[in-house]
């Protein structure tokens, strides 16, 4: 016995075999015109037997060309990604007529189908250059913003998500991305990310060391994610009042976004306890109602709560939050984080912790790099001078000039060494003289080693020597270079999942073209036996014979069908340079590549180089040869980030040592980079040119084939002559540099 869903397919069925008759198909055309529906996966035939039923009202003789691009579509996209697309054509169909719906079916090609499945709204790529100048504008700070699966920030980068698709319109969405990013640049001016040390040490009291931080502070609460997340909210209070002084115009823009918000939040009765509470906390937040106190917050803290609405500082907010935790930790339930994220986002203390320590170490390298150029300076005489081992004197009447006095040598100020001491109120503590670092008169002189902490490579710690070519003297310099190998520190942030979701479409089409091309058997030419001749070697032959050569024997061509033997190596510049879009879009193209090779099966790995002069060039291994593609790959990443300078001899040289113990018949040598060699001594134009080329041509005798993808428009002027003829590619603009890196391979490959 048929059920509902039985008859009312068998009813299409009919209906559409009427339609077909009355437009003159014979039996065998009809019959046709069914294959083609079965060849469709199930969850969407019945779809697509609809959709040519109510097309064959309106002209029947559409529907045998609908239908195989509705099998061409069905080769790219997935049964859920194919629902969606007959779904909208359909819509189009019953809404706009014929044509409308003739437009949208005949394109699928690759493009077409990838700007289909694109979600509605809002990308931070579109966003973020108005963004940037809003912050700039804002906060008269040169903060940064960067995707990242929610948002944050570590005080001088506010992360937000990749994509907002909460509101149809773009504009509500862009108004999302304003608000959050307002949200986080108070949270990096009012302290709530650095409070001071006094506050943190009476609050820690004996549990903490002598210089405590955000992340120190947290280590008190054994249930660390429900202290974050009462302080967020907490926070979110008492920001509220500076953000409605500074920003008036949006915030009342915002009780709009907040109202959204609020009649999405779910009754406190469905919840346990203890995420009760903290819920409660949150919708107190987004009501603004001054007359009604969160549910379950004892009497006695409600002033508190209420108190931090009129402004309080910071540590108001964390005295408060120890006395809420208190209460919240006893309750009934384990806690269920709620969804905050998305508008207030979340605070991640290690963050914070970790990229300030980073930056003291940065603002050290900065003053010895500083220090450098000026011992470097060529006209620059040192005068000898008493022997104290440092001189700088805070409050005393500035002379006309200023000077550092470093082991013994008077150094004259420039403009930048002063401005950088100016901006940090003197030098950092750590400046000290060991051993000899000070060369001689008309000798490169460095204070490498003079920065306490700073790190010391040696060959003990595993630096690795290599020569350089000097173009101006026709030879090497040996031993010139160092360079050192590391792994890339893992990033927390899931920027391989947060890639894949949002090129979930692009990436089941690469797969499958990718399959198709390890399928793909190749022509060999010029056998002694095989499965075809070989025209061009036969009329070579005969051409042999009327001149009277003797004519070789191999007159066919044969299929390889063995298995691909490539093997490619990625080298990412990781220099300073490529920070913001650049390092985004790099990171992504090495997901999605990754997902190829994966699927192909070709062996490969990804490193990554920057450093600062001969003396420190870093390598950073990011997945080798022997490496599977797990976790641990994708979060590092997750974890690359732009450094220093872009010294390319030292890299190649490796990169080819590398692939030269690799035993494959095709070894590939790939480079992304955003721009020309160069770096902080005198390795920069026609030197560092000069260099890179003959860097490549020494891979290139030993087998490798190189290539270059890069972003610089200005490139064209120099890779040529570095990469040769066809031996690059210019992407003019950085988003197309995901989408182009994998056809780049496949062509390469194929």
């Amino acid at each position: 016995m048929y059920g509902i869903e039985e008859k009312y397919r068998e009813h299409l069925r009919e209906e559409l075999i009427k339609n077909l008759r009355l437009d003159f198909f014979d039996e065998e055309e009809i019959a046709a015109v069914f294959r083609d529906l079965e060849f469709l996966d199930k969850t969407i035939s019945q779809k697509t037997l609809a959709l040519c039923q109510t097309l064959s009202h309106a002209s029947s003789s559409l529907v045998p060309k609908t239908l195989k691009r509705i099998k061409n579509a069905s080769r790219f996209l997935s049964p859920k990604e194919m629902e969606r697309w007959i779904t909208h054509a359909f819509d189009l169909l019953d809404h706009q007529g014929v044509e409308p719906f003739i437009s949208f079916i005949s394109r699928i090609d690759e493009e077409s189908l990838w700007d289909f499945l694109m979600p509605k709204g809002l990308s931070l790529q579109e966003a973020a250059p108005v963004l940037e100048t809003y912050l700039t504008g804002i906060s008269g700070l040169e903060l940064k913003i960067a995707p990242g699966q929610e948002s944050y920030t570590d005080t001088s980068t506010i992360y937000l998500p990749p994509f907002l698709g909460k509101y149809e319109e773009r504009d509500k969405n862009f108004l999302l991305y304003k608000l959050m990013t307002a949200f986080k640049w108070a949270q990096i001016s009012q302290g709530t990310l650095t409070p001071d040390a006094e506050t943190l040490q009476a609050l820690i009291k004996d549990s903490g060391p002598d210089h405590p931080d955000i992340e120190t502070f947290f280590r008190l609460f054994p249930e660390k994610e429900l202290a974050v997340d009462l302080y967020n909210i907490l926070e979110a209070v008492r920001l509220g009042s500076f953000l409605e002084r500074e920003l008036p115009g949006l915030m009342q823009e915002a009780r709009d976004v907040k109202k959204d918000f609020l009649k999405e939040r779910p009754p406190l009765s469905d919840l346990p306890e203890k995420t009760a509470f903290v819920e409660a906390l949150y919708q107190f937040y987004l009501k603004e109602d001054t007359d009604k106190t969160p549910y379950g917050i004892p009497e006695a803290l409600i002033d508190p709560v209420l108190s931090l609405r009129i402004g309080a500082p910071h540590g108001e907010s964390m005295r408060t939050l120890i006395r809420l935790y208190d209460t919240a930790s006893g309750l009934a339930g384990a806690y269920q984080p709620g969804s905050y994220l998305l508008l207030l986002g979340t605070i991640k203390p290690e963050e914070v912790s970790l990229h300030l320590k980073s930056e003291r170490r940065a603002h050290k390298k900065k003053l010895e790099g500083l220090i450098t150029k000026i011992l470097n300076m060529p006209d620059f005489e040192p005068q000898k001078a008493p022997s104290r081992r440092f001189v700088f004197r805070e409050g005393q009447p500035e002379p006309a000039k200023e000077y550092l006095l470093i082991k013994g040598r008077i150094i004259e100020l420039d403009r930048e060494t002063k401005s950088f001491i100016e901006e940090r109120g003197g030098i950092p503590g750590g400046i000290m003289v060991k051993g000899a670092d000070i060369g001689g008169a008309g000798c490169p002189m460095t204070l490498t080693g003079l920065v306490e902490e700073e790190e010391s490579f040696t060959e003990a710690d595993g630096g690795i020597k290599y020569d350089e070519w000097d173009y101006k003297r026709g030879g090497y310099k040996k031993h010139w270079c160092t360079l050192y190998e590391h792994d890339i520190h893992p990033g927390h942030e899931p920027f391989v999942e947060a890639t894949l979701k949002r090129y979930s479409g692009y990436v089941n089409i690469l797969r499958k073209k990718f399959e198709l091309l390890k399928r793909e058997p190749k022509i060999v030419r010029r056998q002694k036996e095989g499965d075809d001749i070989d025209i061009d070697a036969t009329v070579e032959a005969f051409a042999d014979i009327c001149a009277g050569l003797s004519p070789a024997e191999n007159f066919f061509t044969k299929y390889d069908r063995q298995g691909r033997n490539f093997a490619v190596l990625f080298l990412l510049d990781m220099s300073g340079s490529t920070k913001g879009w650049v390092n985004v879009a790099e990171k992504e193209s090495l997901v999605l590549m990754a997902e190829a090779l994966e699927a192909l099966g070709d062996r490969y790995a990804v490193y990554g180089f920057s450093g600062m002069t001969r003396n420190r060039c870093d390598y950073y291994r990011v997945k080798g040869f022997g490496e599977p593609y797990s976790d641990m790959i994708k979060r590092r990443i997750s974890g690359i980030a732009p450094k220093d300078y872009t010294r390319m001899g030292p890299p190649i040289r490796h990169s080819a040592k590398i692939l030269k113990s690799i035993d494959a018949k095709t070894k590939l040598f790939i480079t992304l980079s955003d721009g020309k060699p160069e770096d902080y001594d005198a390795y920069k134009g026609d030197y560092g040119i000069e260099d890179t080329r003959k860097a490549l041509v020494e891979a290139k005798e030993q087998g490798i084939y190189p290539f270059c993808i890069t972003i610089d428009r200005e490139a064209s002027s120099y890779l040529k002559y570095m990469y040769g003829e066809v031996n690059y590619i210019v992407i003019d603009d950085v988003k197309k540099l995901p989408n182009r890196i994998t056809e780049i391979y496949r062509r390469l490959t194929t």
